[in-house]
């Protein structure tokens, strides 16, 4: 199935023949949409914030590959998250960018045109934050400089802080005049953290690898050995023979394009399914650390403080709420 759209700001999508109004819930200043998708079903939850600035959450499942060609005419940026759910996307020149669950991306773009196809394989859990900069003048004078004056695009991987401001956007916990000061800060947030990423990318410059198409499909095989292999994961060395680079290019190249390094996307993977075991009550602290590969108890528990901010135990108490990243 193909699917085309043009848009000129942000109720372009919701202004689409096809695309139904369901439920609204004014408390929280959100309305759902089904949106027509003849392989599957899917629904777009929007909250509209202050003019210019919105959050979307899009729930759905596909029974064949979908491909799509957005036409943006505006300049625009959006934050991404993909909870679950596979695809791919590339636009005007750039490299091909991959939707993958604990992925997110920053993209700016006006006058740009983006190719995409979303998988079937898995069902999809997605959300973005979406900005309409005519109304954030110095912001987009920033992103034009950023991307030259083109498209812009910059993905972070396994960043368990970016994961959480999208939890507390989902589960913000407030209704009426506070609920949109929270979800703005949170907006504000994650931009400033994809924003200072993309400084010290660029203030690193020349040290930057220059990868080549070739070196971009090695690197996401890299991560998808490791997504298949986290509890006992291959050598650095081992694993750069496998994907065809040598050990320097995967260890740097893995870092840009995937904003971590192996070791902490390898860590971002273990901590991701022990709490999913926690959580669900499928085996205590013990069994969850020897289930994703730690003999040494402690050493768990620490990875897992540093990267959740608590102890595993407190996931037995049923004291946190589901994190957003999923494998």
């Amino acid at each position: 199935m193909n699917f085309r759209l043009t848009t000129h700001n942000l109720d372009s999508m919701y202004d689409h023949p096809h695309i139904r109004p369901l439920a609204e819930d004014q408390a929280k200043s959100e309305r759902s949409y089904a949106l027509p998708l003849p392989c599957g079903s899917a629904e777009a939850t929007r909250a509209c914030l202050r003019s210019g600035l919105e959050i979307s959450r899009y729930e759905g499942v596909l029974t064949k590959p979908l491909a799509m060609r957005i036409q943006t005419e505006y300049p625009h940026l959006e934050i991404s998250y993909t909870i679950s759910g596979y695809g791919t996307w590339s636009g005007d020149g750039a490299a091909r960018c991959e939707m993958a669950p604990g992925v997110s991306t920053l993209l700016y773009l006006e006058k740009c045109r983006v190719d995409a196809e979303l998988s079937s394989a898995a069902p999809l859990s997605h959300m973005e934050v979406r900005i309409d900069l005519r109304r954030y003048e110095t912001l987009g004078e920033e992103l034009r400089r950023l991307s030259g004056g083109g498209m812009y695009a910059r993905q972070l991987a396994a960043q368990p802080q970016v994961a959480k401001l999208f939890e507390q956007l989902r589960d913000c916990p407030y209704t009426g005049p506070l609920r949109p000061l929270y979800l703005e800060g949170k907006c504000y947030e994650l931009l400033a953290s994809h924003l200072a990423q993309a400084g010290t990318g660029e203030a690193a410059g020349r040290a930057r690898l220059k990868l080549s198409s070739d070196d971009i499909r090695c690197l996401h095989r890299a991560r998808e050995l490791l997504h298949d292999s986290f509890r006992k994961p291959p050598s650095l060395l081992a694993l750069a023979r496998s994907v065809g680079l040598n050990d320097f290019k995967l260890k740097r190249g893995f870092k840009e394009l995937f904003g971590t390094t192996v070791f902490g996307y390898i860590r971002h993977l273990r901590m991701s399914e022990a709490r999913r075991l926690l959580e669900e009550g499928e085996v205590n602290v013990s069994q969850a650390a020897v289930s994703v590969g730690y003999r040494n108890l402690s050493h768990f528990a620490s990875a897992y403080r540093q990267t959740f901010g608590y102890n595993p135990s407190e996931c037995l108490r049923g004291d946190r709420g589901p994190l957003l990243t999923h494998r």
